[in-house]
Order: C-alpha cells, then structure tokens, then sequence
C-alpha cells in the first residue's frame, strides 16, 4: 500500500462524482490535509458494458487526480444500487480483477445489499469470495448499509458475511447507526459512521462513542460526499466537545491501520 503524510483520512467518499459536479472541492481538500478513499458507485448503470465503463473512469479518474496532488485511493466493486439486469456472477471477477491490480486501489467496495433481492445477494456474495481470494494481497472490502430497513438488511449482511471466515480484519461496513453498531463491532468487523445531514449527525456519534469505549479502535468516520459534498468530518475533526484523541482515531488513525496506510501524526 501507499505511504502518505496526510493528516486526516475520509474513508468513504465519491471522488469521480465530487471532481465532475464540484471541482472547487479538490482544492478544499488538499489545502485541509485530507486523504480520500472513493468508493465505486454510478448513479446510471443499466447495462454490463456501462458498468466498465463507469469502473473505468472512476479509476482513471483516481490516478489523474492523484497525479495532480490530492492524495487518494479507491475501491473497485459493484453497489447494488448498480447491479444491471445482464451481469452474471461469473461476470464479477473478469470486471474487478483488472483494478484490484492498481497500486492505487485498495480493494473492493462499494458493495453489499440495498433491498436484499437475490440478485443483490448472489452478486454480494461473489464480491465475498472474490475479496477473500485477494485477501493475501492486502485487498480490504468496504460494505453498504442501506437508509431504508437498515436494521433488517444489516443483519442480512452480516448472515452473508459469516458464511466466509476471516473476514473480519479486512471488513468495514459503513453507514452504521446507534441501532446497528453493536451488531457490526461485536462481530468483530469495523465499523464506518457516515457524518452527514442525511446519515449519522454528532449527537449519534456522541451516543456510539459513550456506549462503546472499548471498540474505538475499529470506528472510522467518513462523509460519503459525492454529488453532494458535506463538511461534517472536517468540523468534528476541530470540535472541541470531542475528545482529541477520540477524533485523531476516527478521522485518521483507524482508517490508516484498516487501509494499511502510513500517516504523518
């Protein structure tokens, strides 16, 4: 993996989405010292060939602007918001495989359920193994939770999740809640909490760290901005209600052992 001097990490963003609708935004996070991690997600995929095309620019477009100074990674993967109706599962690693091969890359995300179909399962599941495969190769794998019935598919998740073994230390799924944390971290993956308008505010984050003191070395934070960019991270990284060293391990120092990067203190 890559070393970086960056101070601060978010860990779930959409960088291809935030170049394209907010440019200005690139700036804004290299002059505030931020390591990005983009996760692969489009917002129009109906077919297998738009697919590639669209993993394609994501990764072209990490490597351009890594290249101009922003220092950034991605994750490669089918969402399941983006599984279209000609992708077979035997499709999967011939997709991925490619971009799991870039210095750049880190692994395989962003996958997991949004309704729990079985097609949302089958192509999870492949994801899985495929992850597990490269999981020698220090390959992380990055898992979605949805906003609608999110108790009920979180624990579809983590079902499917306990059918591969030794998954747990490559593993974040994110967007978790007050709710489902406790399911997440007591099944001894990490956890992503997603600082939003839309997701998870400061009083969630405040209950989560009061609750579960003694799983705060596996919770990062992240924004998840894309189209929408949010500033939620960078405030709680300056918000003296938090403890110091409790924002330097969800806004840095977690996210660098997970991805396995090196950052400057």
């Amino acid at each position: 993996m890559s070393d970086t001097d960056q101070l601060f990490i978010d860990s779930h963003v959409h960088l291809d989405h935030i170049f394209e609708e907010n440019p200005g935004r690139i700036e804004w996070l290299k002059t505030r010292s931020f390591l990005v991690v983009s996760w692969a997600y489009s917002q129009h995929i109906k077919s297998i060939q738009e697919l590639e095309k669209y993993l394609q620019h994501q990764a072209e477009t990490i490597r351009k602007l890594n290249s101009k100074g922003l220092r950034c990674h991605f994750l490669t993967g089918v969402h399941p918001r983006n599984i279209p109706p000609d992708l077979q599962v035997l499709d999967v690693e011939p997709l991925l495989a490619p971009y799991l091969d870039d210095p750049l890359c880190l692994g395989i995300g962003e996958i997991g359920l949004e309704t729990g179909r079985r097609s949302e399962k089958l192509i999870f599941a492949e994801q899985l193994a495929l992850g597990s495969k490269y999981k020698a190769k220090g390959m992380r794998i990055g898992v979605h939770t949805p906003r609608e019935n999110k108790a009920e598919i979180t624990l579809q998740i983590i079902s499917i999740l306990n059918s591969y073994s030794g998954l747990e230390d490559i593993t974040v799924i994110d967007h978790c809640t007050p709710q489902t944390i406790a399911w997440v971290l007591k099944k001894h993956y990490w956890a992503g909490i997603t600082l939003s308008p839309s997701k998870s505010g400061f009083n969630d984050l405040k209950k989560i760290i009061d609750r579960y003191p003694e799983y705060q070395d596996r919770i990062m934070c992240n924004t998840d901005s894309g189209s929408d960019f949010y500033e939620d991270l960078n405030t709680f990284i300056n918000d003296s209600s938090f403890p110091e060293n409790v924002r330097n391990r969800f806004a840095r120092e977690n996210a660098a052992a997970f991805f396995n990067l090196t950052v400057k203190k």
